[in-house]
């Protein structure tokens, strides 16, 4: 099952465009500065043939002629029940530009709250610098897809435009979307944010916050696969369903990450017939010998470890003494009794100043009655 989309008015076409000049935009909250809507092919803007959206309307969103506007819409979720459950990914995106060689951007982001307004993660998205753009006026794709957190309740969506210079905000937006959609619990990865793509991606240095994660030990990274610098690439060997970002271990010696997971279907853990299946991409740099190992230790209700899977490490000499993220997997039955799961992620340094080991798209997935 899929939803529709869940943002009201995504691409500003519920009333009929302008020219630039700031006015109120329909289905949306202005938070600070006054947005604009403004026609396809309006002087000095976007036509219907630059860069952009195939289904685009009339119109697309802009920042007016504020310094910084933002916009923003609560959006109550539906599929509670199946959230609770972890069996609720969401996909989101939007096509997100500005004019020529200027940096002026939006950026998109999506908050899961709790009923009591508690964030439990976070994606952003953008902006699309004049660089990406090659200088030239237009909008681009950005798209994050992930498992909606337990216990959501609302989605609280933002668009932050951002004037670099000049009097114009030409930051622009178009066919936003927020659609949620249901996995059977076979197929639900229980493991929240499991590749650090629920926020932007920074080059190296540890991450102050990483949703769904809480750091146990050292400061992990969650590091861009457009860094550069001789960390991992969208073309280096790893994972094929690879988001923006992946897992290092920082500047410390020893990183951990932690979090813990409710397992779905008591009973059926109890009666002996409920398999899991682990997996990690666990990395490192060229031929040092930085390493990541991922752990899933099964508790009872008391907190009591039952049993415990360890994928990794990977040496470097598994790798080839090449910069690379290869695959571990484990399967086997979950111990009756089991109630959590507790994740860790570990990177340890063997030398030097940076923790080079990397991690990504991890998962935990439980099937009952298929031990």
């Amino acid at each position: 099952m899929q939803t529709a989309n869940l943002i009201v008015n995504p691409g500003a076409d519920a009333t009929s465009g302008g020219t630039g000049t700031p006015s109120p935009v329909s289905g949306w909250t202005t938070v600070e500065g006054v947005a604009a809507i403004v026609a396809y092919g309006t002087s000095g803007y976007p036509t219907s043939t630059s860069p952009g959206p195939a289904d685009r309307g009339a119109n697309f969103l802009s920042g007016g002629d504020s310094a910084r506007t933002r916009l923003s819409q609560t959006i109550t979720l539906p599929l509670t029940a199946q959230i609770d459950a972890g069996t609720v990914r969401f996909d989101t995106g939007g096509w997100l530009g500005g004019y020529a060689a200027q940096d002026d951007g939006v950026r998109l982001s999506v908050e899961f709250l709790s009923a009591a307004g508690q964030p439990l993660a976070l994606v952003v998205l953008g902006p699309v610098t004049a660089t990406e753009r090659g200088g030239a006026t237009g909008l681009l794709q950005r798209r994050q897809t992930g498992s909606v957190p337990p216990g959501s309740r609302t989605a609280r969506v933002l668009l932050l435009f951002t004037r670099d210079g000049g009097t114009a905000n030409d930051g622009y937006a178009d066919s936003l979307w927020l659609t949620l959609s249901t996995v059977s619990q076979t197929s639900a990865n229980l493991i929240t944010n499991p590749g650090g793509d629920t926020g932007p991606g920074g080059t190296g240095s540890p991450t102050t916050s990483i949703p769904g994660w809480t750091h146990v030990e050292g400061g992990t990274a969650v590091i861009s696969y457009a860094t550069g610098g001789g960390y991992p690439t969208s073309g280096t060997p790893g994972p094929s369903d690879r988001g923006a970002n992946f897992f290092g271990g920082g500047t410390a010696a020893r990183s951990r990450l932690g979090q813990t997971v409710t397992l779905p279907d008591p009973a059926a853990i109890d009666a002996g017939t409920t398999r899991y299946d682990v997996a990690a991409w666990l990395g490192g740099y060229a031929d040092q010998t930085d390493t990541a190992q991922l752990s899933v230790a099964f508790r009872n209700a008391a907190g009591t470890t039952l049993a415990t899977v360890v994928l990794g490490p990977v040496t470097a000499t598994q790798r080839g003494n090449a910069t690379a993220l290869l695959q571990r997997t484990a399967t086997g039955t979950v111990p009756v009794g089991s109630r959590t799961a507790q994740v860790e992620l570990l990177f340890t340094r063997s030398g030097g100043t940076s923790n080079d080991g990397y991690a990504d798209s991890l998962s935990l997935t439980v099937t009952p009655g298929g031990a």
